[in-house]
């Protein structure tokens, strides 16, 4: 009979010591992150139930990559510091785990594409207050096109190269990589330059010195120069919105 008392005691203190190792050195805690609200230059955005895109990316608070959520469900993350960047791109935008003091978007090569992304935006556990992650466009729309009535049939192609400032966005701290760069792109014509037009989507310029150029090449059948034409002044870039540039091509 002492002996079964003594195992009894014994195994109450072999629970009570797992107990308590359990609370302080096996358990995680976690909490739940369900308070977001998401807007789309600052409109109220959602993402469409059935869609698989998960515009929603976790940093640990020293911007090591974490996860990628969809918006449409709450999950927990474990109690502590992180950073959160949302974009209703998330596959251009940010297309493979990165450091997120690493993270620089590129200016789209072709100029053919939106940057839309949310701030850096700190989180930190028990996640209990609402937390708003703004997408901003940070691109705007160079429009070109041409005023001309009278065609020139001495050129086929139309090669516009697009003189810019930035180079790329730095997700981080939302600035811009100051770097001179050109973005060109050429475009088959049959009526000689009439009704030319064409969209570039650029990063936003902010101050003057950031202003894009415009230089327009008029190309034979042979890809050979007939004329070369620079449109004059230079040109802001608002983002989300458009910028007009009209102008004469077979006008000097």
């Amino acid at each position: 009979m002492k002996i079964i008392k003594h195992l009894i005691f014994g195994a109450g203190i072999l629970l009570s010591v797992l107990s308590s190792c359990s609370s302080d050195d096996f358990r995680y805690e976690s909490s739940t992150v369900k308070l977001l609200d998401f807007q789309l230059n600052d409109v109220p955005w959602n993402l469409n139930v059935g869609i698989s895109t998960r515009p929603l990316f976790v940093y640990k608070d020293n911007g090591e990559y974490f996860a990628n959520y969809s918006s449409l469900y709450p999950f927990s993350l474990n109690d502590g510091k992180y950073k959160f960047v949302a974009s209703d791109y998330p596959e251009q935008m940010i297309p493979s785990p990165t450091n997120l003091n690493d993270l620089i978007v590129p200016q789209p090569a072709l100029a053919n594409q939106h940057v839309n992304l949310s701030d850096a935006v700190p989180y930190a556990s028990p996640f209990d207050q609402p937390l708003i992650l703004n997408i901003l466009t940070r691109t705007g729309i160079l429009r070109l096109k041409s005023l001309d009535v009278n065609a020139d049939r001495s050129y086929t192609t139309i090669k516009t190269t697009i003189s810019v400032k930035r180079s790329g966005y730095k997700v981080v701290d939302g600035t811009f990589i100051k770097e001179d760069m050109f973005v060109t792109r050429s475009k088959a014509t049959t009526s000689g330059g009439i009704n030319y037009a064409e969209d570039f989507i650029l990063f936003q310029t902010g101050d003057a010195s950031n202003n894009v150029r415009i230089k327009i090449e008029c190309l034979d059948q042979n890809m050979q120069v007939v004329k070369t034409k620079e449109v004059e002044g230079t040109f802001a870039i608002e983002a989300n919105k458009v910028t007009n540039a009209d102008f004469y091509l077979n006008t000097l």
